[in-house]
């Protein structure tokens, strides 16, 4: 029998949210990311094989994973009479802010695209992973999704239709990541946040966003620093991370831009106009959340491209 070759996708980390963009606002990030492996399989549908990297925490029931669970909302309108088999080999953190779950999906849809060479357009692709985020989180957000999907930091514009606009990207940003030693599940997050907030409180929280807009298309870090402020979210989850406040306030009075929480945390990230000075961002908030007692690991680095196939497409 003649073996059935695989195709290879990665998708990147992302950060969400970026302060005031709360479920619209993302970036994928150059470094970190999973890969997805996608075959032709031997029965319609698809099957996961096998996951790898996730400590055995993941789901490995196909109608439950991530990766699976998109490939599969991408077969029902594509392709309802493919059948595709799927490895998961994570790279990310789970329960981080890194978009882990997002990266998954992403991956899979990609694979997926690539291996029954269907050319479907991002918003497609978008589309598809969604699933797989409300797979993983009960909420089909898809401000991870979409810059894993095309690189760089994405607007979420509008949910129906899907309408995704990208931003451009100061070629200077850099950024500081750092991932405390604890995961804190996306649902958990999301459980804290306020049922309401003052007409006053989302007036100042939309000229932030339009603010951030704006910078990233004057590329001026500074008033990107200035935008990059949450007074709804960041305040019902920081309690949630410990050291969080003390790592923020470091951060700040060192020079950084700005610092948030990524996505829905622990994952904390700062922004700087310099390699060095990002470096020195990510020294002080190991410093910081090793004195709170959550030691973890980070990484500096920059706006990155989005998923891609790492092996030659069938024909």
């Amino acid at each position: 029998m003649t073996p059935r070759p695989w195709i290879e996708a990665f998708a990147p980390a992302t950060v969400s949210n970026l302060g005031p963009g709360f479920d619209c606002l993302g970036l994928a990030v150059a470094g970190p990311g999973d890969r997805v492996r996608a075959r032709l399989g031997d029965a319609p549908g698809v099957v996961l094989l096998s996951v790898a990297g996730d400590g055995g925490k993941l789901p490995r029931a196909s109608e439950l994973n991530t990766a699976s669970v998109a490939a599969q909302a991408l077969l029902n309108v594509y392709a309802p009479g493919a059948a595709v088999e799927l490895e998961l080999l994570k790279g990310l953190p789970l329960g981080s802010g890194l978009g882990s779950s997002g990266a998954s999906a992403a991956a899979a849809v990609v694979a997926v695209d690539a291996l029954l060479d269907l050319g479907l357009p991002p918003a497609a692709l978008v589309e598809a992973a969604r699933a797989g985020e409300a797979a993983a989180c009960g909420a089909g957000h898809p401000d991870n999704v979409a810059p894993a999907i095309l690189g760089g930091i994405v607007l979420v514009a509008s949910l129906a239709p899907l309408r995704l606009v990208a931003l451009p990207t100061p070629p200077s940003l850099w950024i500081a990541l750092y991932t405390p030693g604890f995961s804190l599940p996306t649902a958990q997050a999301r459980a804290v946040l306020p049922g309401a907030v003052r007409l006053a409180d989302a007036v100042v929280h939309a000229a932030r966003l339009g603010l951030l807009v704006h910078a990233l298309h004057e590329g001026d870090l500074s008033l990107l620093g200035e935008a990059v402020v949450d007074d709804i979210v960041e305040p019902a989850r920081a309690p949630l991370i410990p050291g969080y406040l003390e790592a923020k306030a470091a951060c700040c009075e060192a020079g950084a831009l700005a610092c948030s929480i990524s996505g829905a945390g622990p994952t904390t990230f700062a922004f700087a106009s310099d390699h060095g000075r990002a470096q020195a961002l990510l020294a002080i908030l190991d410093e910081a959340f090793t004195h709170a007692g959550v030691a973890g690991q980070g990484f500096v680095d920059q706006v990155g491209p989005g998923a891609r196939v790492l092996s030659a497409p069938l024909h």
